[in-house]
């Protein structure tokens, strides 16, 4: 998967992964209107098929707090 999705430190926790995905979908497509346009698009599109994993990844890369999305 590349370095950008290592597995390494990754709490794989119990996480409400649909609500997750829909709330980076979201932001991504506010992103995607507001400023960046096309890639802000492509994002979107990455996370609805992302696996858990990445979604992790790309919620802390957005700054989420992940601590709310635990069962």
């Amino acid at each position: 998967m590349g370095m950008f999705f290592s597995n390494k430190n990754i709490d794989d926790g119990d996480y409400d992964y649909n609500r997750l995905r829909n709330d980076l979908m979201d932001e991504y497509g506010e992103q995607s209107a507001a400023f960046s346009g096309g890639f802000g698009f492509l994002e979107m599109c990455d996370a609805e098929d992302a696996t858990n994993e990445q979604l992790l990844e790309m919620a802390r890369r957005e700054g989420f707090n992940l601590n709310k999305y635990k069962k």
